[in-house]
């Protein structure tokens, strides 16, 4: 890996380091007002590391991922691994068994799904190139594996590689960009069209280009790239009935934002961000009113006031709630905060962000057909395999 990189996951562990008391993953005071809502929890499954991705079948069936490189199949509470998985690649923080990049990420069920039985999944490949492939699964084995995008570079330090549907043949998929990025040595693979990382794609289910993809200045014909200038994207959410695609995106320290994803638009990273960089440096290389002129400024950002410039919420998986059991979450987006180890709702048209009581490294937020919330919550101690699936009802 770059030197640059390398540097990067160092700022990182001593971060993790710091925080991390005897393996134990601590969590801290909520940056916001802990909202009082009705809701009960069960856990319904646990033993995992870092649950990444779900993909709902039924009221009760699921498929599931876990980072480490290992996907399983829960039905009526019997959790099964699947073998025949692809191998996958992670990057750790020395002297923890602590995983920063890569792994088995995102699972998606083609909305056809109970007709061709394609399972989609995203991951960074043991050879660096971040993939997605689609399979089959019987008798809880791989029968039928198929890659269909490989980015065209590696992408040792994209996280957020998400799977959403726009219909049953459209689907969008972020890969993240969150090299170590100054305003004296800018890493610009996010604005650089050539480059896969720092982009959300859409692709057709066969990972075939869209005729209806945007055609970008010096090029003849559409790419997968449908925006750019992202950092890392780690919580993608289609609302069918306003076809919108909504963002929630990992700024440096601070400045993690929540956007309103359109069509061939610049969203800026790393020419502006709100953010500053781990070690205090300064990232943004032009101005505020620079970047109005040709980047979409994000709808919401979240950076907390701390003494040494702002503190990221580390967004990592965003859902708007919509007619579900727990009547205070409904028409509010929900999302962990990693950084501050908890479940946080916001309201997008008063800009409030809550706390919520439910504690944890929350990776992944879904909604049953029934109205119930499911939320995948990784390890919080660091020596064992003690990630857990919470359901979440009223």
């Amino acid at each position: 890996m770059k030197l640059i990189t390398i540097l990067w996951l160092l700022a990182l562990s001593f971060g993790c380091l710091v925080s991390c008391k005897q393996n134990l993953v601590l969590v801290p005071d909520s940056p916001y007002r802990v909202s009082d809502d009705s809701f009960t929890t069960k856990t319904i499954a646990s033993g995992f590391t870092i649950p990444y991705g779900i993909a709902i079948v039924g009221e009760n069936e699921y498929f599931i991922t876990d980072r480490v490189g290992k996907m399983f199949h829960f039905e009526d509470s019997t959790l099964t691994e699947i073998s025949g998985v692809p191998e996958v690649v992670t990057f750790g923080t020395p002297g923890l068994a602590a995983i920063m990049h890569g792994g088995l990420m995102d699972v998606s069920l083609h909305p056809d799904y109970s007709t061709n039985s394609w399972i989609y999944i995203s991951y960074l490949a043991s050879d660096g190139f971040a993939k997605v492939s689609r399979l089959k699964v019987q008798d809880n084995t791989v029968s039928q594996l198929e890659t269909i995008f490989t980015t065209r570079h590696q992408n040792y330090t994209g996280n957020g590689m998400r799977i959403v549907w726009e219909d049953e043949t459209h689907f969008f998929l972020n890969i993240g960009n969150s090299d170590f990025s100054t305003s004296e040595y800018p890493v610009l693979h996010a604005q650089d069209l050539n480059h896969d990382a720092g982009k959300i794609h859409r692709l057709m289910d066969n990972g075939s280009v869209p005729a209806d993809n945007p055609v970008f200045d010096g090029y003849a014909s559409p790419t997968t790239i449908w925006s750019y200038g992202h950092r890392d994207v780690q919580g993608l959410f289609f609302e069918a009935s306003t076809h919108t695609l909504f963002g929630i995106e990992h700024g440096p320290k601070g400045g993690d934002e929540f956007n309103i994803i359109e069509k061939g638009k610049n969203y800026g990273w790393p020419l502006f961000t709100y953010g500053i960089n781990y070690d205090g440096a300064w990232v943004s290389t032009i101005s505020e009113d620079s970047a109005a002129k040709f980047t979409v400024f994000p709808a919401h950002y979240w950076t907390v006031p701390t003494r040494d410039g702002g503190q990221a919420v580390a967004p990592a998986c965003l859902l708007k709630v919509s007619e579900s059991n727990i009547s205070d979450w409904n028409d509010y987006f929900i999302f962990g905060s990693l950084a501050f180890r908890r479940l946080m709702k916001y309201n997008h048209k008063t800009g409030e962000t809550f706390g919520l009581s439910i504690k944890g490294r929350v990776r992944t937020v879904k909604q049953l057909p029934g109205g119930d919330i499911i939320a995948l919550i990784e390890r919080s101690d660091l020596r064992k395999s003690n990630g857990k699936i919470i359901r979440i009802g009223n």
